[in-house]
C-alpha cells in the first residue's frame, strides 16, 4: 500500500518532436528525478523504486522513444543519441526543472552519461545501475575478450530481420534471454512478464528499439578490427557531476572491468559493487537500488542546503 505521493500516476509529455509517455510519483513542486531504462525495458522496470522515491522527490520513469506507448519515429536516424539526449533536456523542461538528477540503467545509463558529459550544469546528481560509460566501453569493444564475446549481440540486433525473430512465438526467446531466470526464482510474476510481451508488441515498437544499436557506432571488434583502439579522445568525457554507480557483479552482457578507470573519467564517484546481482538490478534488487538511490540523493540535497546556508 503506498501513500499517495507514492501512488504511480500516468501521463503524457509533449515535447514537440515527440511526445514520450511517463510514469509519475510524488509532489509535482518537488525535486525532479529522472528515471531511464535500458533495453528492452520499459518504465515499468522502476515500478518498485517510484513509491520510494515519490516520498520525497517528483519522480518521472519515461517510456524512452520508441518503447511501450511512447512515439516511435520513423528509421535509424532519429534514434542516434542527441535526440535521445534532448528527448531528456526537454523531459525536465517540460516540468520546469532547471536542474535534476538521473537515475539510469543499460541503454538509459549511455543516454545519461551523454547528457551529464554535454550539460553537466542541468544535472545535480548521476545514478548509473550497470550502465556503461561509453569511452571505457568503446575500449572494451576494441580490446576486451571478454566484453567482445558479451557483447556480440549487438551486432546480432543490427540484423535487419531480427525484430521477426524476437516477436516469434509471443516473444519467448526475449523472455528467456531477459527475464526467465527471475520468472522462475519468483522475483517476477506472470503478470510482470506479460506486461513486456505487452510493450514489445506495441505496433512499432520493437523496430524502434532496435533502432537503438542500429543508430550507434559502437560495435564488438572483428578478428581484423581487434587491438585498434576506439579512436575516442578520452578527455571530451568527463563527467562533472556527483556520481553514484550501483554495479551487479554478475552482470552477463556488461563486464566488471567496465569499473576500471572510472574514477579517471568522474572525480565525484562512489562505487557500491552488488556481489551475485546480474544485470537486471532493479528486478533483483529493487529494495536496495531504492535505499542506494534515496541515500544519495537525499545527501547531495543536503549539502545544497547547507551550501546555501
Amino acid at each position: 500500500m503506498t501513500t499517495a505521493k507514492g501512488t504511480i500516476r500516468h501521463d503524457v509529455a509533449n515535447l514537440g518532436e515527440v511526445t514520450l509517455h511517463y510514469a509519475e510519483t510524488g509532489p509535482a513542486q518537488g525535486t525532479l528525478v529522472l528515471l531511464l531504462h535500458g533495453f528492452p525495458e520499459f518504465w515499468y522496470c522502476w515500478k518498485d523504486i517510484l513509491p520510494g522515491l515519490g516520498e520525497t522527490y517528483h519522480a518521472i520513469a519515461p517510456d524512452m522513444r520508441g518503447y511501450n506507448l511512447s512515439d516511435k519515429p520513423d528509421g535509424v536516424e532519429a534514434y542516434h543519441i542527441r535526440h535521445l539526449m534532448q528527448d531528456v533536456l526537454d523531459l525536465a523542461d517540460h516540468f520546469n526543472a532547471e536542474k535534476f538528477y538521473l537515475v539510469a540503467h543499460d541503454w538509459g545509463a549511455a543516454i545519461a552519461y551523454a547528457v551529464a558529459i554535454a550539460h553537466p550544469e542541468r544535472l545535480q546528481g548521476l545514478v548509473i545501475l550497470n550502465g556503461a560509460h561509453p569511452w571505457i566501453f568503446a575500449e572494451l569493444l576494441n580490446r576486451h575478450e571478454g566484453q567482445i564475446a558479451s557483447s556480440q549481440y549487438i551486432a546480432a540486433f543490427r540484423d535487419p530481420d531480427i525484430e521477426k525473430e524476437l516477436l516469434a512465438n509471443d516473444a519467448d526467446w526475449l523472455v528467456d534471454w531477459t527475464f526467465r531466470p527471475h520468472l522462475e526464482q519468483g522475483r517476477m510474476t506472470d503478470a510482470d512478464i506479460a506486461a513486456y510481451r505487452a510493450a514489445w508488441a506495441e505496433p512499432g515498437a520493437m523496430t524502434a528499439m532496435l533502432n537503438y544499436y542500429r543508430a550507434t557506432p559502437l560495435n564488438p571488434a572483428t578478428e581484423e578490427t581487434f587491438g585498434k583502439g576506439s579512436g575516442l579522445d578520452p578527455a571530451r568525457f568527463m563527467v562533472h557531476v556527483p556520481t553514484l554507480v550501483l554495479w551487479g557483479e554478475a552482470d552477463e552482457a556488461l563486464q566488471v572491468a567496465n569499473l576500471e578507470g572510472l574514477e579517471d573519467f568522474i572525480p565525484d564517484l562512489r562505487i557500491i559493487r552488488l556481489p551475485g546481482i546480474s544485470h537486471w538490478v532493479t528486478h533483483e534488487a529493487p529494495e536496495r537500488a531504492l535505499a542506494e538511490i534515496s541515500a544519495f540523493i537525499n545527501a547531495q540535497e543536503s549539502a545544497k542546503k547547507r551550501g546555501k546556508a
